[in-house]
């Protein structure tokens, strides 16, 4: 089961009162393998609201040891930190392994936030409710996780259909499925190697989880020709998360 950031499944939530939908996300949740959240309404804030940003790293702002701030001078510490804490206490109710939350929000983001200057300018670091998900081991990523590869999770159906459609054809078990051609997941897709080993990592572990989770997946050399990572990839991912 996933926790979701509720803005990135079109739920208008955001601090402008806008959503950041993301169809990816929006389908784990239609299929009820999601629940969604806005940690900063759960902390009490209005919908829309003004911008924030941290004045410290989130660790230290849940020891004390720094404030979020509104643009206009507003402490609002308090909301977030209550806001991260109903999180994780939803995540843990329903059972929640995984949490996809929206990059760059002082509650959300994943990898990256803004650098408490009011400037646009963003910094390598974690929101408050990611950083708590993170801390009480759950595995969080951001949509722009999704993006280095996303053509990939545009052609998850198709692989799938493909499957299913090759095993209705297969009815003797020593027939050599590679005469119907196999669906390569690798085609026209970039490569991410330039990015923060950190993103990469999330990037695979995401890719695997959306193939197991979304697709149905359990078989690793199915996982691994899905996801275009190898089998011993996709064992290492698997065995290091258990």
């Amino acid at each position: 089961m996933y926790v979701i950031s509720a803005c990135l499944c079109g739920v208008n939530c955001k601090y402008n009162g806008k959503n950041n939908f993301d169809e990816s996300c929006a389908k784990l949740f239609r299929q009820g393998k999601a629940i969604l959240v806005c940690p900063e309404q759960l902390g009490g804030l209005c919908t829309p609201r003004t911008p924030t940003e941290l004045q410290n790293l989130s660790s230290n702002i849940l020891n004390g040891k720094g404030n979020a701030i509104t643009s206009d001078g507003i402490n609002v510490t308090n909301q977030f930190i209550k806001g991260a804490y109903e999180t994780l206490k939803i995540a843990k109710d329903i059972g929640a392994t995984k949490a996809i939350l929206k990059e760059n929000s002082p509650s959300c983001g994943v990898n990256n936030v803004y650098d408490g200057t009011f400037q646009g300018n963003k910094i390598e670091g974690m929101g408050i409710t990611a950083y708590l998900l993170e801390k009480e081991g759950i595995e969080v990523f951001s949509e722009e996780d999704l993006e280095p590869n996303r053509d990939k999770l545009i052609y998850l159906d198709e692989y799938s259909k493909l499957k299913k459609h090759k095993r209705k054809i297969l009815k003797l078990k020593n027939e050599n499925e590679e005469e119907f051609g196999t669906l390569n997941l690798t085609d026209n897709l970039g490569e991410f190697s330039d990015l923060p080993e950190k993103v990469q990592d999330n990037v695979k572990k995401l890719m695997i989880s959306l193939a197991e989770d979304l697709m149905g997946f359990t078989d690793i050399d199915e996982i691994a020709e899905a996801t275009g990572l190898s089998i011993e990839e996709v064992m290492e991912i698997k065995n290091d998360n258990k």
